[in-house]
């Protein structure tokens, strides 16, 4: 996450030329929207909807060993051994979210079925941080796999 950026718009063209998201699974940025909103309520079963573990962890396969990806069993243990950590590490330490306002600025295509979300966070403080988030279409709609650094984008 890139701290302290420098919006190119101002916060009132951000919030007036951006088109508004619905928080649903219609849409990438909706998809993010509930995971944030869930995770706001601190409520973890809620989070886990919102990520697809699966995927995540197939992408992940495929970078450290694309034989390991093609192993079913191994993606199933890799998915739940995920899923239990960030379960494990959200719940410990849940994000602080409160009078966060988020606007969605980017969108890219990263892979087939899987694209890549740039959104700027307004903090409480007035600082504005920027993350890339991968967001995967899946047969329940688009889920949030992970956060993607611009060193991992090279």
């Amino acid at each position: 996450m890139r701290e302290n950026v420098k919006p190119e718009l101002s916060l009132e063209q951000l919030r007036t030329l951006l088109p508004p998201v619905e928080m649903d699974f219609d849409t990438p940025e909706g998809a993010i929207l509930c995971l944030e909103d869930a995770c706001r309520r601190q409520n973890i079963e809620s989070a886990c909807i919102c990520k697809n573990f699966m995927v995540e962890g197939t992408l992940k396969l495929l970078d450290l060993d694309p034989n390991l990806a093609r192993d079913p069993e191994f993606r199933k243990k890799n998915a739940l051994l995920l899923e239990r950590t960030y379960r494990k590490a959200t719940t410990e330490s849940w994000p602080d979210l409160k009078g966060v306002e988020s606007f969605f600025i980017d969108r890219q295509l990263y892979t087939d079925g899987i694209v890549m979300v740039t959104e700027l966070h307004r903090l409480r403080d007035g600082t504005f941080n920027q993350r890339k988030l991968l967001v995967a279409k899946t047969k329940d709609g688009w889920k949030v796999l992970n956060e993607i650094s611009d060193d991992e984008l090279d």
